[in-house]
């Protein structure tokens, strides 16, 4: 064999040894821009799923102020209701909210100036802070024996007098209580009831301070 040709052989061989390695490596800075972003991506993702998601629901242009007597009439439905005051509850013995929360108490009056008899249950009730994120009603201290609810059957000409409680962060900060009067009827799937095409299912809104 000639040097000529063995030399135009290696030649060959070497050039596409190159063409190979170049199609198939990846540089060192995309390589690090790709790392980057699917790290990016997925702190993103775990910040939304551990976000608290705020409350959807619409709320009333009017709020009312503590001691503020509202009327609140609708087809089923003639109630007078009150926030009197509110308090923060420390608990008992072993009874206590979870580290970094606090239970506050919402003092209220119901009055059913109806003909009919009206029932409120702790659905009825929830409190929202400064960034609209919702907090349900606290079971655990409305079983306190010094925390009176006012839930319940009310009769036509029944005033009832009691505490709702939240448990919500130490530093939630302005505090609003939504109260739903219609929300058995309201929440009902369309399916079991028309009723809530004709009630006020927008809930009357109390700053609380």
């Amino acid at each position: 064999m000639s040097i000529r040709k063995l030399t135009g052989w290696t030649a060959s061989i070497t050039l596409l040894a190159l063409m190979a390695g170049c199609s198939s490596t990846e540089s060192p800075q995309d390589s690090a821009k790709s790392t980057s972003a699917s790290s990016q991506s997925s702190s993103n993702t775990s910040s939304q799923e551990t976000a608290i998601k705020p409350s959807i629901q619409p709320l009333s242009k009017s709020i009312h102020a503590v001691g503020e007597v509202v009327s609140i009439k609708d087809k089923n439905l003639d109630v007078q209701f009150t926030v009197k005051g509110t308090r923060e509850h420390k608990g008992k013995g072993v009874i206590k909210p979870n580290r970094g929360n606090k239970w506050i108490v919402v003092d209220m009056t119901i009055a059913n100036k109806g003909q009919k008899s009206k029932t409120f249950s702790v659905a009825s009730f929830e409190l929202i802070d400064s960034k609209n994120n919702p907090y349900e009603v606290a079971l655990l201290a409305e079983a306190l024996d010094d925390v009176k609810s006012p839930t319940g059957q009310l009769n036509p000409g029944d005033e009832r007098q009691g505490e709702v409680a939240f448990e919500v962060p130490e530093k939630a900060k302005e505090l609003k209580l939504l109260f739903k009067p219609n929300s058995t009827d309201c929440e009902a799937p369309a399916s079991e009831s028309n009723k809530s095409k004709t009630l006020k299912c927008e809930p009357i809104v109390f700053k609380l301070g």
